[in-house]
């Protein structure tokens, strides 16, 4: 949408452009809540019951919310509606604008925004996962090996993807070992799922994360996991999240000698079992199998997902492995990161 008419609309129908973005808010949370009652919804959207109430009224009348015993639905109708509104709302929120101020900070190929915060709504992440799996099924080719790693994010990405195609030529693998706690998000239970969803081919790699290294070399010549090795080793994708370095170190259960170890080191983010400090250096590696940093920038197209204002600082340190890829992120993320580079 042109930036001057956005512009004059702003500043010739401010209050008709508020009850916009208040219409678009509620049918959006609306479909990700439903069923959802008045009061839920309220304090959502930081509100009162009666202002809502008014809303609701309005869009029941017009046919775009039904209410029922259990709470509020979105017709079809108001499904549509949301989908047709999605972009100026972008555009609105100068969304355009942050994707391609993050992309020249990150000096990234590729940058997607999406509304909200997830540290202020875990709902965000949803629609940082529907944004991941349009790219995701967009890279598809015959013969794709795509490589996913764990993680609470890439775990909606992998919900979010839908297709009737059989893709019985593309593989998909699991990027590295799996984390012993949250078996729905472990890169083993993501492959599988979106093996199904894909009609694909798939293989599983058994091998818990920080294992001794002589026990991991051991595992490593076993022809099975061997085998599977060499067939991440030459993913053409890499799906992989984001994650703050001291809190992936305590899902991974490590000891306090090596959090105080990260804390000496300045590290701030982890992914695919390495830790990065501000500056984009690796101060530590997991013992684990699977993808190679060096994949990140040479043979794979990285698709990372990230969301949360406090995640900033963790994706502006793994630049380096992202120029050749795209980045998804939220609205908290892209400003935070836009803010820290203007210090």
């Amino acid at each position: 949408m042109d930036y001057k008419l956005l512009n004059a609309l702003k500043k010739i129908i401010p209050n008709e452009i508020e009850i916009l973005h208040k219409r678009y808010d509620i049918l959006s949370l609306i479909k990700k809540n439903q069923p959802i009652g008045r009061r839920s919804l309220a304090k959502a959207l930081n509100s009162t019951e009666k202002i809502i109430r008014n809303e609701i009224e309005f869009l029941k009348s017009i046919g775009y919310v039904e209410a029922s015993s259990s709470g509020m639905h979105i017709t079809k109708e108001g499904d549509f509606v949301l989908h047709d509104i999605e972009g100026i709302i972008y555009s609105l929120n100068d969304l355009y604008e942050l994707e391609l101020q993050v992309k020249q900070i990150l000096n990234c190929e590729k940058v997607i925004v999406v509304l909200g915060d997830t540290d202020q709504d875990k709902k965000v992440k949803e629609d940082i996962g529907k944004a991941a799996a349009k790219v995701l099924m967009g890279m598809i080719k015959e013969d794709t090996i795509i490589a996913i790693a764990g993680g609470s994010t890439v775990y909606h990405v992998i919900q979010s993807v839908k297709t009737t195609k059989k893709n019985s030529d593309v593989l998909v693998l699991p990027a590295r070992g799996s984390l012993r706690n949250n078996v729905e998000y472990q890169a083993n239970s993501l492959v599988a799922s979106l093996a199904d969803k894909l009609s694909s081919k798939y293989e599983l790699l058994n091998i818990p994360d920080n294992l001794s290294r002589k026990t991991l070399d051991s595992v490593k010549n076993e022809p099975d996991i061997q085998s599977t090795i060499n067939k991440i080793l030459k993913a053409n994708i890499i799906l992989c999240g984001i994650g703050n370095a001291y809190e992936m170190a305590e899902k991974r259960n490590l000891a306090t000698p090596f959090i105080d170890f990260l804390e000496r080191k300045e590290a701030v983010s982890e992914a695919l079992g390495y830790y990065f400090n501000k500056k984009g250096e690796i101060v530590y590696t997991s013992r684990s199998i699977g993808i190679k940093l060096e994949q990140m920038t040479k043979t794979a197209y990285p698709i990372a997902v990230a969301g949360g204002k406090r995640k900033a600082n963790a994706i502006l340190s793994v630049k380096d492995f992202m120029k050749k890829g795209c980045l998804i992120i939220d609205e908290g993320a892209a400003r935070e990161i836009i803010r820290i580079n203007q210090l």
